[in-house]
Formats: structure tokens, sequence, C-alpha cells
């Protein structure tokens, strides 16, 4: 079966913000690693930062693996989750920026682009090619089990 359009488009606004997301790692990795050294209890755990990000781009791979690859209907909600997830981080983002809590930045900008792109991947998902592409919805009328006798009247 060829890729249907919303799975290509998925694709694209994944991959978008992995990479958005890995470009934020990268420019904030030394204020991050200051922060984990600053924790009397996690300073001495200078591979949690190298770790944390290897298993996020290992999932993340995954998760892309069995959503484009080998169609998983699993894959898509695990998708959803963290793309509800992305929708609260944006939330919170733009509402601390309301109130004045937090200044804009390459952070916080970068993170939002990736998180709106992350959600505009899911909602790739629910597209009617998508679910084709996933197997929903194709055998509907088999699932109602519905016995006919010739008596039955038919509504």
């Amino acid at each position: 079966m060829t890729k249907p359009p919303s799975i290509a488009r998925f694709e694209q606004f994944y991959w978008a913000s992995v990479i958005l997301g890995l470009i934020n790692t990268a420019l904030n990795w030394r204020t991050s690693q200051a922060a984990l050294a600053s924790n009397p209890m996690l300073a001495s755990m200078s591979w949690l930062l190298p770790a944390m990000q290897v298993l996020g781009l290992a999932i993340a791979v995954l998760v892309w693996f069995f959503i484009v690859r080998r169609p998983s209907v699993v894959a898509k909600w695990v998708q959803v989750v963290f793309a509800a997830f992305g929708v609260l981080a944006v939330v919170s983002a733009v509402v601390l920026i309301a109130l004045g809590k937090s200044a804009v930045n390459a952070q916080l900008a970068l993170g939002l682009v990736a998180n709106i792109l992350y959600v505009a991947a899911a909602v790739m998902l629910f597209k009617p090619d998508a679910k084709t592409w996933f197997g929903e919805g194709l055998d509907e009328d088999d699932d109602l089990d519905v016995v006919e006798t010739p008596d039955a009247p038919r509504w």
C-alpha cells in the first residue's frame, strides 16, 4: 500500500518537530547540565542528561516506525498522548508569557514551534486516508453481529 498524503504530511511535521527539539536541546545543553549539577542529589549523575536524550530519540524513532512503516493503532494513540502533553506545554507557555512570568527567548520559541508541529502531526493521523492506513473503520458493518431472521422487520 502506498503511503497516503496525510501520513506523508505526518512524517514531515513529526520530523520537523523532532529536529527542532534536538536543536533546542543542543542550544540549551550547558544550561541543562548546570541545572543538573546544581542539584546535590543529581550532581554525580552526569550521564543522566545524555541518557535521557538517547531514550527520547529512541522513543521518537519507534513511534515513527510503528506509524509510518508498520502501521499500528497503538503507536497512533501513543503519539496522541504525547501530543496532548505538547498541548499542555503550549498552553502553559502562553499563560506564563501572558502573566509576564517568562520572557520570550529562543528556547521558548523553538519549544512552542516544535510542540505545535508535534500536535499538527497527531492531527494528520485522524484524516480519512490515515484511518484506512491503520485499518480502522474497514469492517464496521461486520462488527454489529446482527442476526437476521426472515420474520424480523428491517428498519
